[in-house]
């Protein structure tokens, strides 16, 4: 999945020229909507048949999604291979909820600091081998790349053993799942499409209403579900309610600002049109690799320093880290050492919270609670990935010039996404800062801290 997301994220330049569209966000936001959707069923079907069985049926529909992505003649065929690939996502959820399951308690923070850890090291080699394909072989390459890994992640998943399995107690919420993706669907085409059409037009009003209808009817049978995608009695607790909205909230924020210094290093430098710094793909990869290492570390330390440490501290830090990266960012990004330095501390903060929020998870619900948590942190994750995206694409544009149908961006664009992307994280800790006092890891390894 990283593997995917890094590569797809680094060819959307060239997909964007070599179609001339302006409708770019929809190459992502086509996925992470199926992502939304699939998501909670996945959940359910792993713990009832079996994770590995579950991710093994994903990754086969990934592969159909990959092939029709790269092999698409049009712009439109391309979205719609995005959105079957899309219905790969949940492997994320499982792949953390069976680690869980296959680890001892004891070792369950720390195998889930490694996982963490370990994406900056996918971040510090795939950047490079995306750029070899995409500066070589152009972005079909770089897709069809995506295609191999697929395939070998599907073997890999062969090789695990399988989790236990927790029979459903009663039926899937699929009204609540159709319900919450037709909200987030009318949501971002009224927010992509409001500077265009009007904010006050008749279009504008009656998308944003239909999606509150869609939201109201997505609670309502969340309230009535006997399997809920949302499990609202855990979040009238307020440790978990503050955790999950807190972290997913910051991480949305965090994988959106990937976006902002491709399109930076990617596009051209055309005076009075672009203000991208026009680096080749292998240079800005190349830029990369202090980051990702430090993502690498920081992940791998937050695992083993939550069993003596707070998690809620190390939250705190993870949090105040990633938006002063964030506001480095937007104020210096001209040069190859603003980029760079700016990026290390964005990649400290970020290891440290991919791996805190799954620390803090295990300290505030039951180990019985787990799965269930697990799949609400993914799925709040991907729906503020979604609003947070397209939020980012819309500030991108307002500071944007159009030529021979590709929208180009100016150095404020960048700048304003950016602190776009400070100004969530911030909202992220002013939500953590209701959290309550969490024991380390070691002292809850088979209950939770006081959740009330």
């Amino acid at each position: 999945m990283v593997v995917a997301g890094i590569m797809a994220a680094n060819a959307q330049p060239q997909i964007a020229q070599h179609f001339h569209t302006t409708q770019i966000a929809w190459f992502s936001l086509s996925f992470t909507l199926a992502t939304i959707v699939a998501t909670p069923f996945a959940v359910s079907f792993g713990s009832a048949y079996g994770k590995r069985r579950v991710m093994l049926v994903l990754a086969a529909v990934g592969l159909v999604g990959d092939l029709v992505t790269v092999l698409a003649p049009t712009y439109s065929v391309m979205v719609f291979g995005r959105v079957i690939g899309g219905l790969y996502g949940p492997v994320a959820a499982l792949t953390l909820a069976a680690a869980r399951d296959l680890f001892p308690p004891r070792k369950a923070t720390v195998a889930l600091g490694t996982i963490a850890g370990s994406l900056g090291i996918l971040a510090l080699i795939t950047p490079l081998l995306s750029a070899w394909l995409l500066d070589t072989h152009g972005w079909r390459g770089a897709l069809w790349f995506l295609v191999g890994s697929t395939l070998v992640a599907f073997t890999a998943l062969l090789c695990i053993p399988e989790t236990p399995r927790r029979p459903a107690t009663g039926r899937l919420d699929w009204p609540g799942a159709l319900l919450l993706g037709v909200a987030l669907s009318l949501t971002i085409i009224a927010i992509g499409q409001g500077n265009a059409w009007g904010w006050a037009s008749a279009t504008v009003i009656a998308l944003f209403t239909a999606a509150l209808g869609s939201l109201a009817g997505f609670l309502i049978s969340e309230m009535r579900a006997e399997e809920p995608i949302v499990d609202l009695r855990m979040l009238r607790r307020r440790a978990t309610a503050t955790v999950l909205l807190g972290s997913s909230l910051s991480q949305a924020a965090y994988f959106a600002s990937a976006s902002i210094l491709i399109f930076l290093a990617l596009y051209p430098s055309i005076p009075g049109v672009s203000d991208g710094l026009g680096w080749s793909a292998l240079h800005n990869a190349v830029i990369g690799i202090p980051g990702g290492l430090v993502t690498f570390g920081a992940g791998i330390g937050v695992g083993r320093a939550a069993r003596t440490v707070s998690p809620r501290t190390l939250w705190y830090a993870a949090l105040v880290i990633l938006a002063a990266g964030f506001v480095c960012a937007a104020l210096y990004h001209s040069s190859q050492l603003q980029v760079i330095t700016c990026s290390l501390v964005i990649g400290l903060g970020g290891g440290m919270l991919m791996a805190g929020q799954q620390t803090m998870i295990l300290s505030v619900v039951t180990p019985q609670e787990q799965a269930a948590a697990t799949g609400m942190a993914s799925l709040l994750g991907q729906v503020f990935l979604t609003l947070s995206s397209q939020a980012l694409y819309l500030t991108l544009a307002a500071d944007s010039t159009t030529v021979a149908g590709t929208s180009f961006y100016r150095d404020r664009a960048f700048t304003n996404a950016w602190l776009l992307m400070a100004a969530l994280v911030l909202t992220g800790l002013l939500i953590s800062a209701a959290i309550p006092a969490l024991r380390c890891t070691d002292d809850h390894v088979s209950e939770p801290a006081d959740v009330s």
